[in-house]
């Protein structure tokens, strides 16, 4: 068995390495209440009234931005992932697979486990225009559709040339990066959910990338 020297490994996992350090600073600054007032601003900034029961915009666009949110949804991400896996298990891509469903999966369960440790309740100072129940901290919107497209890119620069180019990987930067400031828009998250959430699905995504991108035989 070969062994992967250290400084290869120090260069492949240096991204992780560094997202997670930023994760845990976000944490700190986030429940230290160092982040309060620029979270009250964020949410507030999405806000005509001081009640902050009226959101900016035209009323088109508080339905445009619900129909971007819901690209975040949960079935609407199985729904992606499961076609994505079909479509690599027909080209026979068994290992691929595997690591894209651990990579997007992964994200649902990070998910969960985050919010259940930290209980972090949501915004209360504008009213909701979506119903959201479960705690704040992370945003699961936010952390399961930045994971699932970012795969879903890796991808797409492994197994297709017309989608390596930079406008596609703009488009998919531009959709999940839309999701999470969505969220703060509707009033069901706070800036530094987002933020954090950003920060876990780049690092879940980057420690399986070098795996998946091994993985194309």
């Amino acid at each position: 068995m070969i062994t992967q020297p250290k400084a290869s490994l120090f260069h492949t996992y240096r991204w992780p390495c560094v997202l997670l350090l930023l994760a845990a600073l976000c944490v700190v600054l986030t429940f230290s209440g160092f982040l309060d007032g620029i979270d009250k601003a964020g949410v507030m900034l999405f806000r005509t009234d001081a009640a902050g029961s009226d959101p900016v915009g035209p009323y088109w666009a508080e339905k445009a931005v619900l129909g971007l949110t819901h690209l975040g949804d949960t079935i609407t991400l199985i729904i992606f992932s499961l076609l994505t896996i079909s479509w690599l298990l027909l080209r026979k891509q068994k290992a691929a697979a595997i690591y894209f469903l651990v990579m997007a999966g992964g994200s649902f369960l990070l998910s969960a486990v985050l919010k259940a440790i930290f209980g972090r309740a949501r915004p209360d100072i504008v009213e909701h225009v979506v119903h959201a129940s479960s705690a704040s901290f992370p945003s699961g919107h936010t952390l399961r559709s930045a994971a699932v497209f970012l795969s879903l890119l890796l991808l797409a620069r492994l197994y297709s040339q017309a989608l390596r180019g930079f406008g596609f990987a703009l488009a998919v930067f531009v959709l999940f990066m839309g999701i999470g400031v969505s969220r703060i828009y509707l009033g069901v998250h706070w800036p530094s959910d987002i933020i954090f959430g950003w920060l876990v699905a780049g690092f879940w995504v980057s420690l399986w990338a070098p795996k998946l991108s091994a993985s194309k035989v």
